[in-house]
């Protein structure tokens, strides 16, 4: 009860934070995820900050569409496909996250490396670089200085929480890296440029090291197509049949 107590008031923070950012400042991030070397990307997003709400739409893959409600603790997945939603408070993903740690930190190994808090980290200054480091894990992370003074928070906060989405799909990891990683940039004042991941298993992961690459490149003004987007959000959070999230994750796609 004193641990639910504790992530109770940690959500009531967070969230309080994340309402109190200003609300009127609009703008838009576009990401490309790369698998190694490769320059065709496995997945591109838009992810628009409007009025206090996030929007996170995909470009490749699944239809599902993300938007983070700071103001009401939620997350709300959309499927366009199924034309179903599900809502997962920021509380659900506090408490599953918490479960996540102590088991992972009974299985040893990566997980336990990803879900310890005490990474060695590194700050470049001359090549920018922040980086956080375990014998099987490497985070780097170049940032940028926003145009929007209230951005790097806003970011920060969404790609936290974003991050606890994550790791809710099978076979993900902890998500204290990433958070940490974050926590690094905002201190800067920074929205990530360039993010890479690095993993290298004492095995292997699918035989060999391997490495994700992000790349987000910032939008300062609105354009008709994120406003159109956002209408079409809220068009399927009013139209779309609930489900719960068990149900959302379990039923297959069309």
């Amino acid at each position: 009860m004193r641990n639910a107590s504790i992530i109770s008031v940690y959500a009531w923070i967070l969230c309080g934070a994340c309402a109190a950012v200003a609300q009127t400042d609009e703008f838009r991030i576009d990401t490309d995820v790369f698998l190694g070397d490769s320059k065709e990307p496995i997945a591109q997003s838009v992810t628009v900050f409007s009025s206090g709400m996030v929007y996170d739409f995909p470009l490749i893959g699944p239809r599902e569409t993300t938007v983070f409600d700071p103001g009401r603790s939620r997350l709300v997945l959309l499927d366009a496909d199924r034309k179903v939603k599900t809502t997962l408070s920021t509380q659900d993903l506090l408490e599953f996250t918490a479960a996540m740690k102590v088991q992972a930190e009974k299985m040893g190994g990566l997980l336990a490396e990803a879900a310890d808090a005490q990474f060695e980290r590194e700050s470049g200054v001359a090549d920018e670089w922040l980086t956080l480091r375990t014998k099987m894990l490497t985070y780097r992370a170049k940032g940028v200085e926003p145009q929007i003074a209230s951005a790097s928070a806003l970011y920060q906060q969404f790609a936290d929480w974003y991050a606890r989405l994550n790791a809710t799909r099978p076979g993900s990891m902890p998500p204290f890296a990433r958070i940490e990683l974050n926590r690094m940039l905002v201190e800067k004042g920074c929205i990530p440029e360039e993010v890479e991941l690095t993993v290298a298993p004492e095995r292997g992961l699918m035989g060999r090291k391997t490495t994700i690459r992000s790349r987000h490149l910032p939008y300062w003004r609105l354009s008709n197509t994120d406003r159109t987007r956002i209408e079409t959000a809220g068009t399927q959070m009013a139209t779309f049949s609930a489900v719960t999230f068990q149900e959302y994750r379990q039923t297959p796609r069309p």
